[in-house]
């Protein structure tokens, strides 16, 4: 079946329309049908006015149904209303049906809870035309509903052990939240006077008003005045419903009133009633404009006064059964206090044995402490305690629990002459008894605060006492006051005759301790000492071997050398002039000179490490490119290389410098490489790098050898050592090559490092020196050249050079030395000044010191960037520091090199070189 279209609707009568008679007398009949009907019923359409209405909109809103036809629903329902149906209205006008209940306040502060059907009406083309609207009021099946509910949650909230008056908030509580806008609880005080117990309101903005006028009392009325409903209540009263608060017959009553000024129109007032009297008076009061109380209010009122009754009966029940529980308490508890007295005491004599048993175990005072504090604390009821013992003018802390560490560190160390509890008990030689903290403060009263701290209540001071002499003080921190009875002081006397005795014989055992320690030690240095002179004994017998076996060496080819050249002569006096040859003399002559130069090798080391023990060597330091030293120590080790037939790789990156002595970083590396070459089989591979890392300059030889065993590896670097068993006579050597290493490397600020993954792993000897920074600038301009001679050439274009420096001396001599190479140069020597030169100018080449005053060279920079006509300039940072960090910053803020001071003619050449290209 189709869906039928949507009326078409009249707004002066309100009534379908069609052509036919016919049509119009069945529109009549439906809607005489609507209007019958006891709920809400209306069209609406896509502009939210209504179309058709029944005739309970009368009864509703108080008007003529024609005239609601046509107008907008916001303006019919009101504004509070409207905006809580509108998402409803909007969801059904795209189509999507809706069901909801909601709590309306409708035009003139009407509230009303309802169930809402919006059913969307469409058109042919299947759009939304607007929607039929059914609206049911169902207030009062909620009122019912929460009223039943408030009753149940009244009695669950009704706690005797909570008491009356807490019992009177929470119900009230409840009341405002669901049945009612205002609650009260009236009382009659033993003058006659009205008492508000509560009064609770469930609109925020009046419960301050509802606070105040609780405040205020209701007195007796005068003898011959009319007397207030409240007092009528409760001198015995029925409950007494008022439907109408503004009936004029009310008038007088000052509650009502009241309540009347709280925006109550309709209220209930029940008794609250006792065994034989009236307890209170209920109030319960609406606010709505319909809402009228009745008879099922006030029933409803009387039975919640009822429950209330009842739980009224149940705390004087329970107060009953808490005084004959509270009689029957004391008496258990003085029953039990006999009894823990007689526990206590037991507890003391086991504490006192357990400690003594304990003590028999402790041979350091440090143990008898740990004994006394951790038993004695326990057996004497403390939840805190310490041992302080003399140590020269003052006590020192031995052994503490429980304390704060605040207080731990303020007492760890006390002077003898301290106004304090430990050492008057010290001095004394007598117990410091310190019941609470008032006798605290009376007898320390400026150091009450310090001594009882943090759970600090009580204490107790003990002297140790050994032969009439105080050692020690035993102190115990109690949470609670104590009386110190003459038992518990017995007890804890004797607790401390122990402690001090056990620490007497503790300090006799120690003493007995470090004599034999003593003598262990004497007997572990003399054995020490034995096994070093034989090491050093063997050692220097292997050295021995070892120089015999490298000098024999070179001296037997020397030897076979010089008897050649014997013959060499004899045969030659023997030949004619034309025979003679010299080729075998000058080969015997080349190996001579190898083994002379070994000899001399050897004999230098020896020399070396022997002046660098004593501390004779003097280093000739200059700033040196690491890859001039390494390029010479290759070509001095390629003989030995080649003869063994490795590979040499290398990978050395340029420009790293070094402050040093070029002859014995050159021995450094030649050592390195030497000890590779010889430790590898033939065939192998001998790697050599260098690089600038994290401000030191790294010298790396790896190869591929025998490698160096793990016991081995970290006594490398100490005289004569090598391997026995893994390193073979056949390479030679004193083992003193990379002691040499070791021992320069120091000279210069560096250090080294040996790493081997074992026998056959191959090694790895990296020296670490510190870079070198850049060269100073020139103390004075090179001198001009003579006449007629040509000037020096620029190895680029000549360029415009703006040099920025707050140093005029320093800035004076680049500028002389870019001069010198053909380029013209400008000068500032602040911030702005930089700027406007480089406006004036253009250059080509701009150097920037960073640490300009005022403006820095990183603000400058920035600046010169944003200059469209400076894009091209290539800007050059000037610095004091040259970390990757300072690096990284310049390059952030937009310079395109970084520079470290003082600038070499090297680098600033090359700077040119990069620059020229830009301009």
């Amino acid at each position: 079946m189709r869906r039928p279209e949507a009326p078409a609707t009249t707004h002066e009568s309100g009534l379908m329309s069609a052509g036919e008679p016919s049509v119009r007398m069945e529109a009549d009949q439906l809607q005489r049908l609507l209007d019958a009907l006891p709920v809400l019923i209306s069209y609406i359409d896509s502009d939210e006015r209504y179309g058709v209405v029944n005739r309970a909109y009368e009864r509703w809103f108080g008007e003529d149904s024609g005239s609601i036809v046509g107008r907008q629903v916001r303006e019919v329902i009101g504004d509070a209303a409207y905006a809580a149906v509108k998402p409803h209205i909007t969801a059904v006008l795209a189509g999507r049906p809706q069901d909801f209940e909601a709590r309306l306040t409708y035009r003139e502060g009407r509230r009303r809870h309802v169930r809402i059907q919006y059913i969307p009406h469409r058109g042919a083309s299947g759009d939304v035309r607007g929607f039929f609207a059914l609206v049911a009021d169902v207030s009062e099946q909620k009122r019912a509903e929460d009223a039943r509910r408030f009753l149940a949650d009244a009695s669950a909230a009704l706690d005797p052990a909570q008491g009356r008056d807490a019992g009177f908030r929470r119900v009230a509580a409840l009341a405002v939240a669901s049945v009612a806008d205002l609650c009260a609880v009236h009382t009659l005080e033993p003058a006659g006077s009205v008492h508000a117990r509560v009064v609770a309101h469930a609109d925020p903005a009046k419960a301050e008003l509802a606070a105040r006028l609780a405040r205020l009392g209701r007195p007796l009325p005068e003898p011959g005045t009319r007397t207030s409903l409240l007092h009528e209540v409760l001198h015995g009263g029925h409950g007494r419903l008022l439907p109408d608060l503004a009936d004029p017959a009310l008038a007088g009553a000052d509650h009502l009133a009241a309540l009347r000024e709280l925006g109550c129109r309709s209220a209930v007032i029940v008794p609250i009633r006792g065994d034989a009297c009236v307890l209170a008076a209920l109030t319960l009061a609406s606010a709505e404009v319909d809402r009228t109380y009745g008879a099922a209010d006030l029933a409803f009122a009387e039975e919640l006064s009822q429950r209330i009754e009842v739980t009224l009966q149940r705390v004087r029940l329970y107060d009953m059964a808490r005084d004959a529980e509270s009689e029957a308490r004391r008496r258990f508890l003085a029953e039990q206090e006999a009894r823990r007295a007689a526990e206590r005491a037991a507890q003391r004599m086991a504490g006192l044995q357990r400690i003594t048993a304990a003590l028999a175990d402790a041979l350091t005072s440090e143990a008898v402490a740990q004994v006394v504090v951790d038993i004695g604390v326990a057996a004497a009821g403390a939840y805190a305690g310490t041992i302080v013992v003399t140590a020269g003018d003052e006590l020192e802390c031995l052994k503490e629990v429980g304390y704060e560490r605040e207080t731990i560190e303020r007492f760890r160390q006390m002077p003898l002459d301290a106004a304090l509890p430990l050492t008057d008990a010290l001095r004394t030689g007598a117990p410091v008894w310190l019941r609470s903290r008032e006798e605290c403060a009376a007898r320390y009263p400026r150091i009450a605060s310090a001594v009882l701290s943090g759970a600090t209540v009580s204490l107790c001071c003990l002297p140790l006492v050994v032969q009439e002499r105080p050692i020690g003080v035993l102190g115990l921190s109690f949470a609670e006051p104590r009386p110190f009875d003459r038992e518990e002081q017995e007890f804890l006397v004797a607790v401390s005759r122990q402690c001090a005795q056990a620490m007497e014989r503790a300090r006799l055992h120690e003493e007995r301790a470090a004599l034999v320690e003593r003598e262990r030690r004497v007997a572990l240095e003399n054995a020490r000492l034995y096994r070093e002179a034989h090491e050093a004994d063997r050692r220097k017998d292997e050295f021995i071997a070892m120089l015999s076996h490298e000098l024999r060496n070179p001296l037997a080819p020397i030897t076979t050398g010089l008897e050649l050249l014997q013959m060499s002569a004899q045969m030659s006096a023997q030949m004619s002039a034309g025979e003679r040859a010299d080729r075998d003399d000058r080969q015997i002559l080349a190996t001579l000179e190898r083994q002379v130069k070994t000899i001399v090798r050897l004999v230098d080391d020896l020399l070396d490490v022997s002046r660098i023990t004593r501390g004779k060597i003097e280093l000739k330091r200059e700033r040196l490119d690491v890859a001039s030293v390494v390029e010479t120590a290759v070509e001095s080790v390629r003989p030995l290389l080649v003869q063994r037939g490795h590979d040499l790789v290398l990978s050395v990156d340029p420009g790293v410098f070094v402050h040093g002595d070029r002859v014995r970083l050159e021995q450094v590396v030649v050592n390195l490489l030497n000890n590779a070459i010889k430790y590898t089989n033939p065939g192998g591979r001998v790697s050599l790098a260098c690089a600038a890392i994290a401000g030191d300059a790294r010298i790396r030889v790896t190869d591929t050898g025998v490698g160096i065993s793990a016991e081995l590896l970290p006594r490398v670097f100490e005289p004569f050592m090598q391997a026995r068993r893994t390193l073979d006579r056949s390479q030679g050597g004193l083992g003193i090559g990379l002691t040499l290493v070791k021992r320069l490397a120091e000279l210069h600020g560096g250090r080294v490092e040996a790493l081997s993954g074992g026998p056959g792993e191959g090694t790895a000897i990296s020296v670490w020196l510190p870079l070198a920074g850049a060269p100073s600038a020139p103390a004075e301009a090179p001198a001009p050249p003579a006449p007629g001679a040509a000037p020096p050439r620029a190895r680029t274009r000549p360029l415009h050079v703006l040099l920025i420096d707050d140093n005029v001396d320093a800035a004076e001599g680049l500028r002389r030395v870019l001069q010198l190479h053909g380029h013209a140069v400008s000068m500032a020597h602040d911030g702005p000044a930089a700027l406007d030169a480089a406006r004036a100018s253009k250059p080509d080449l701009v150097l920037l010191d960073i640490g300009l005053p005022g403006m820095d060279g990183y603000e400058v920079v920035r600046r010169l960037r944003a200059e469209p006509e400076l894009t091209r300039s290539y800007i050059a940072a000037l610095s004091g520091y040259g970390q990757d960090q300072d690096r990284r910053r310049s390059r952030e803020a937009g310079f395109d090199a970084h520079l470290t001071k003082p600038v070499a003619t090297e680098q600033l050449l090359s700077l040119l070189a990069e620059a020229a290209p830009r301009g």
